[in-house]
């Protein structure tokens, strides 16, 4: 199977540059890779100065790229079901242009990109898929929509295929409201089997990495570690952290004090991140574009490591037996336990971290148990039940 990198970040700090660095070294090593940009302002092609179009396109040897075109997507992937959508936003009086507008769903577009993943992993076409993913929050709407679209799908369309059938021929002499036809279901199903497969397949270190490209500044730093608290709350698994734009020695008088805040910022990176691999790279005297330029970028930040190595494996979450209590541990390391939230509702343990919610379903065993007490402890949130 192949491996997924995902590379994300706060806007400008480099991660376009760090992706396509990345995949141009795994095409070198003899290794069918396709770097992906899922961010609606592409920058990919500017950076390996080629015309890169919505489907793949050959770029060199092996290495191959894609600027996901998001109107594409959906009509590849979901076109079926938002046709449905726009018929049943009409018939509650919408016009026909923001009927269209609205059957995309909140989260959808960024869902899309992550079937393109799911395609090229079951068609088994690239050894590696390189995503230069959106900024940060983006990417994590885009991370957190699978278990949204489980949560949609139970919840608010759970009738059945069958039942459809039975009441589409009663409701029709007495209702004009659009009932959902096998297509449509057809495309549900298609798309909530889908997001399912790659929830699995992202959560799974042995083939999704997920890193994190910071610069050395304490509003990117800031950035970072609430980014890596979210992914974990996601079950996410992030094995390296990318300090990037670092300024050298020789950069002058005029850059000494930012060389000063870097040097703190960085020791604090350390500190901050002990179990995960941390990559340094210096800020260029030359503008990173073009193939030849993006995988000397690259060999000097990995170095002597192979980038298609897992640097770290973790359980973000797990179920554990402690003092005699079945308990929850979901490692959160930068939480605050004034941000947190967290109850039990019908088997499902919510967890909110601001602005962020993790369903977590809980084993059948567990499902009527209530929380009752939770303790940050050494970077995990320990949530005892009964």
């Amino acid at each position: 199977m192949a491996r997924v990198l995902l590379y994300t970040g706060k806007g400008g700090v480099g991660k376009t540059s760090v992706a396509a660095s990345t995949a141009a070294m795994l095409a070198k090593q003899n290794r069918k890779t396709i770097v992906m940009s899922t961010d609606p302002a592409h920058s990919l092609g500017d950076s390996l100065q080629a015309e890169i179009k919505s489907n793949p396109t050959k770029i060199s040897e092996n290495l191959y790229a894609q600027e996901v075109n998001i109107n594409d997507a959906i009509q590849t992937h979901w076109s079926d079901l938002r046709e449905y959508l726009t018929a049943l936003f009409q018939y509650q009086g919408l016009d026909p242009i923001s009927a269209d507008e609205i059957a995309i769903l909140p989260g959808f577009e960024e869902a899309t990109y992550l079937l393109y993943i799911n395609d090229y992993i079951k068609s088994n076409s690239y050894d590696v898929i390189v995503v230069d993913s959106a900024p940060t929050g983006e990417a994590l709407r885009m991370l957190a929509f699978p278990e949204v679209m489980r949560w949609y799908m139970e919840k608010v369309f759970p009738i059945s295929r069958t039942a459809a059938k039975i009441a589409r021929p009663l409701m029709r002499p007495f209702s004009g409201i659009p009932m959902p036809n096998d297509k449509v279901f057809k495309s549900a199903e298609t798309l909530y089997d889908d997001l399912g497969t790659i929830h699995n397949i992202l959560e799974n270190p042995d083939i999704t990495s997920i890193r994190l490209v910071t610069n050395a500044d304490q509003m990117s730093f800031n950035e970072t570690k609430r980014a890596f608290t979210y992914l974990l709350l996601y079950g996410y698994p992030v094995d390296a952290v990318i300090a990037n734009k670092i300024y050298s020695e020789d950069t002058g008088d005029f850059f000494q004090k930012w060389r000063e805040t870097q040097s703190v910022i960085l020791k604090d990176l350390d500190a901050s991140f002990p179990e995960i691999k941390i990559l340094k790279s210096y800020l260029q005297n030359y503008e990173l574009m073009g193939q030849e330029k993006v995988l000397k970028f690259g060999q000097e930040l990995y170095g002597d490591l192979d980038p298609y190595s897992v640097f770290y494996r973790g359980k973000p979450v797990e179920f554990i037996r402690e003092n005699g209590n079945t308990a929850v541990k979901l490692k959160l390391p930068f939480a605050d336990k004034k941000d947190l939230n967290l109850y039990n509702r019908a088997g499902e343990l919510i967890v909110e971290v601001q602005n962020w919610k993790r369903i977590l379903y809980l084993p059948q065993t567990m499902a009527n148990l209530q929380p009752t007490g939770a303790e940050l402890r050494n970077g995990y949130l320990y949530i005892t039940l009964s």
